[in-house]
């Protein structure tokens, strides 16, 4: 009998290291003039060229979807401890801030 696998339709979270996540907010800013310029079907050469620079200088391996996926959740968390900073004026829905969201705010301040 084969054994069933129970989490086969769970989402697979992975933790991103610091650094990789770092080269991430970096390269994304780097190519913030073509993210503007791009159709969204385009874009994925971009994530994926984010994704091989990743790869090439840190032992995470992450794929074009993961780093497309982590940039989306920095960039809501980012939005999220803005919100809490400024005592949520509009009253959006907030919760609390990750590790990352916290450690890069700095970074991802520079609105691009």
């Amino acid at each position: 009998m084969a054994a069933l696998n129970l989490n086969a339709n769970l989402p697979v979270y992975i933790q991103w290291p610091d650094d990789a996540a770092l080269t991430l907010i970096q390269r994304r800013r780097a190519y913030q003039p073509l993210f503007t310029t791009m159709r969204l079907h385009d874009q994925k050469q971009l994530w994926r060229g984010i994704a091989r620079d990743i790869r090439n200088n840190h032992t995470f391996r992450p794929t074009r979807k993961q780093c497309r996926e982590k940039w989306n959740a920095l960039k809501a968390g980012y939005e999220n401890l803005e919100r809490l900073i400024n005592r949520n004026p509009d009253d959006y829905p907030t919760c609390t801030p990750s590790l990352h969201d916290e450690r890069f705010h700095q970074e991802l301040s520079n609105e691009f």
